[in-house]
């Protein structure tokens, strides 16, 4: 189970610095190359320890999505409700986020009230309670 929860979240971890990677414009070397894989420790520790805005900004979205991911799991556990993802790419997650939102506000998400975060683990979470 712990392991599961790793891989979990480190897939969360993976999508946000996919979004990062692509937030704003940054210099060459200062830039985390499109993502491939799980980033190494160097990669991270650059990304976090430089003294620039748009490298850390890809820090703080990197580290808040892992922490809302570590939250939700918490919660979901504590429910006793744990989700466990198939295995996704990030763009069949997103494909799956867009279609659970069309399909629960009936193409309107501008009259959703709900937070984008919460959608978005929604659209995952959908239909993927652990089996006991």
């Amino acid at each position: 189970m712990e392991a599961q929860m790793i891989s979990r979240l480190m897939a969360v971890a993976a999508a946000i610095v996919l979004i990062a990677s692509v937030w704003g414009p940054a210099h060459a070397a200062d830039v985390i190359k499109d993502y491939t894989g799980p980033f190494t420790t160097q990669a991270l520790y650059q990304m976090c320890s430089q003294d620039n805005p748009e490298a850390r900004a890809k820090c703080y979205i990197y580290i808040e999505g892992l922490m809302y991911g570590l939250k939700i799991q918490k919660s979901m556990q504590d429910k006793r409700m744990p989700v466990c993802l198939p295995t996704l790419n990030p763009e069949t997650a997103r494909v799956r986020i867009l279609k659970f939102i069309d399909e629960t506000t009936g193409r309107k998400p501008e009259n959703n009230k709900d937070g984008g975060n919460w959608m978005a683990f929604m659209g995952l979470a959908a239909g993927n309670i652990c089996k006991n």
